[in-house]
């Protein structure tokens, strides 16, 4: 089919974009299904091979007696996962005119290597996946003969397809042509990161308040914690200043005018406070010192008359001899 064309770069025998994606494969169903429809991960159509019986359900290219004669060595399939039994299988043609088939499947727990027939297992991550398949690196390890041509490519089900080619080397997926690529929408990307950012507006605990709250709440309960000490209100309200003067800086980032002006009115009667309490605190001290002074005169005065009392003792024993 492809013997006598030029293969160079890519050559795709199956895309499942266009009116007719099956025009050089042909296809047999049994109990199973193969149905094209819009797949939801990438927004594009796909091919979907589905049935009970993964050895009769199936698609073949090409069509009727024909071959391929495809002479890159890379085969590439861009399929999804489905989480069911699934397997494809690629006849080669070796330099001694042999054909040989390698079966690829995702039930086969180890290789076997047959005289006409290689059985591999394969791994599938979850979702879309791309298969590489180097066909004359396994057909020198297998046989230890020289690769030549494909001539045929069955697929079995359950799987989903987008595009299957053959390559002569494997291209970076950022040296691709577009039309090579997966592309997934944005938008339910974005949705979930979306979602991850808002916060719950039910969880009280995770509302954070403005500055000026903040400051009202913390002026608040150093009033309170005024009533209850001078002195710790006096050490509380210094700390309160600076942690005043530090919170919009960090917090507010513009057009906070307002706040300012809170910051300032909260600082001013911080300093009044601190004022009050300084007067407070001078009067208690000087009435304090009074009363240790009149406590002092008073013990003074006991002092003296004692000790006038001790002098008079003496002189009334003499005048009564």
């Amino acid at each position: 089919m492809y013997r006598n064309a030029y293969q160079r770069g890519m050559l795709t025998v199956f895309f499942s974009v266009g009116s007719k994606p099956l025009a050089i494969w042909d296809t047999h169903t049994q109990d199973g299904y193969i149905t094209r429809f819009l797949d939801q991960d990438i927004k594009s159509m796909v091919l979907e091979i589905g049935g009970t019986n993964v050895s009769t359900t199936y698609i073949t290219c090409p069509k009727g007696q024909m071959v391929l004669g495809i002479t890159m060595p890379f085969l590439v399939m861009i399929v999804k996962n489905l989480k069911k039994y699934f397997s494809f299988e690629v006849t080669i043609l070796d330099e001694t005119g042999t054909r040989r088939r390698f079966r690829v499947s995702n039930f086969q727990s180890s290789t076997q290597i047959l005289p006409l027939c290689t059985v591999m297992p394969i791994g599938l991550s979850d979702g879309w996946n791309q298969i590489q398949f180097n066909l004359a690196e396994f057909t020198r390890r297998a046989y230890k003969k020289q690769y030549v041509e494909v001539q045929k490519l069955k697929i079995n089900a359950n799987i989903r397809l987008r595009r299957v080619y053959f390559t002569e080397r494997l291209i970076p997926e950022d040296q691709l042509p577009p039309e090579y690529k997966l592309y997934f929408p944005l938008t339910s990307k974005y949705a979930k990161d979306k979602k991850a950012i808002q916060p719950n507006a039910v969880d009280k605990e995770n509302v954070k308040p403005s500055t000026s709250q903040s400051l009202k709440e913390r002026s608040t309960t150093q009033s309170r914690e005024g009533l209850r000490s001078k002195v710790d209100l006096v050490k509380s309200s210094k700390t309160s200043v600076h942690s005043n003067k530090k919170v919009p800086l960090n917090e507010s980032r513009g057009d906070s005018k307002t706040v300012v002006e809170t910051v300032k009115e909260e600082i001013i009667k911080a300093e009044q406070q601190e004022e009050l309490i300084n007067n407070e605190q001078e009067q208690i001290a000087e009435e304090s010192i009074k009363k240790e002074e009149s406590v002092g005169d008073k013990e003074e005065g006991k002092a003296n008359e004692e000790e006038s009392e001790v002098k008079n003792e003496p002189e009334e024993e003499e005048t009564a001899a």
